[in-house]
């Protein structure tokens, strides 16, 4: 059989099935990174890609290392196999070629349509507040021509007139919902955003939405690095929530920064 063409992102197979998604990667992260710098790590816990993983390092040369090195090696109490990855990854591709990107493409489609969805809205909402401004100026125009004839008749009489009332209402700010389960998400890199939490979590059945959190953070949660960004991240139900909570509690979204996880 054909060896498969040198590249840098190694296929390593014959994994332990059993440990959770961010454990599994946090582990091959400290047994490949001696070997070299590892950009990414691809590693599935459902369907076909069970037990198996690709690691993607910043040269070819490092990934023959490891591949040489590691070969064979008991990762779990199972033996590593591993070969060159038959076609390039992802990140492989975008770091050649930006635009070659899968994420880039999606992101940039997602932000197509939210803005012209966004301009739609803003379209709507200027002729709504358009009609209703002069819907208001058609009620002032009648209300004042008929309380002039009132206001007089009750000046001539005495009475004392009600002081003038706001014809605008208060509006009240929208509250968020504290009886929705939550996740609070700390220690996230600055260049962090709610579209690459949204990436993280939407493979989790759901998953509502994400937020910046503000907010002091639990005392359970390790000390944040400087300059780390916390996010609130949504729920269905409580029992969706703790699913998600358990396979990401401690992810690294790089090096350096675990993730803290908690429910609200």
């Amino acid at each position: 059989m054909a060896l498969a063409k040198p590249s840098p992102t190694l296929y390593v197979s014959n994994l332990e099935t059993k440990t959770k998604k961010p454990e599994l990667k946090a582990s091959l992260y400290s047994l490949f990174t001696p070997y070299g710098q590892v950009i990414d790590i691809v590693a599935k816990k459902h369907g076909g890609g069970r037990g198996q993983a690709f690691i993607v390092f910043a040269e070819q040369a490092a990934a023959t290392a490891a591949m040489r090195g590691l070969s064979g090696e008991m990762f779990y109490d199972k033996e590593l196999s591993i070969t060159y990855s038959k076609s390039p990854s992802n990140t492989t591709l975008s770091r050649l070629d930006p635009s070659l990107s899968r994420d880039k493409a999606a992101m940039e489609a997602a932000k197509l349509v939210v803005s012209n969805a966004q301009g739609e809205y803003e379209q709507l909402e200027k002729e709504r507040e358009a009609d209703e401004a002069a819907l208001r100026g058609e009620k002032r125009d009648l209300a004042e021509d008929g309380d002039e004839g009132g206001r007089e008749s009750k000046r001539l009489r005495g009475d004392t007139l009600p002081e003038e009332e706001d014809e605008e209402e208060m509006e009240l700010d929208d509250e968020d919902d504290d009886d929705q389960p939550s996740l609070i998400c700390s220690n996230l890199p600055p260049e962090c955003n709610e579209d690459i939490m949204s990436a993280l979590f939407s493979q989790y059945t759901g998953f509502q939405s994400i937020t910046t959190f503000s907010s002091p953070l639990p005392k359970s949660h390790p000390k944040p690095n400087k300059g780390s960004k916390s996010f609130l991240v949504r729920f269905d139900n409580t029992d969706n929530l703790k699913k998600a909570e358990g396979e990401t509690k401690g992810y690294l979204m790089q090096p350096g920064w675990e993730m803290g996880v908690s429910a609200k």
